[in-house]
């Protein structure tokens, strides 16, 4: 497993989710009329850290399924 690549993928959505910019500290604009933009940020943010969340898992097995052939 790439250790150093998910550890900076995994910062980086961590700071993502963590500092407040300025586009989340009110509810405007709307996208679609009903949807707020910081509304809309949070659901991407969780979309993508469950693909991230999804790939370390999937490497993680990959992995342990090359150590039990190799064995």
């Amino acid at each position: 497993m790439n250790h150093k690549l998910i550890l900076i993928i995994f910062v980086i959505l961590l700071l993502l989710g963590m500092v407040p910019f300025s586009f989340t500290a009110t509810p405007e604009p709307y996208i679609f009329g009903w949807l707020p933009f910081p509304l809309l940020y949070w659901w991407i943010l969780m979309i993508i850290n469950l693909i991230f969340v999804l790939w370390v898992a999937k490497k993680f097995t990959d992995s342990v399924k090359r150590r039990r052939n190799d064995e």
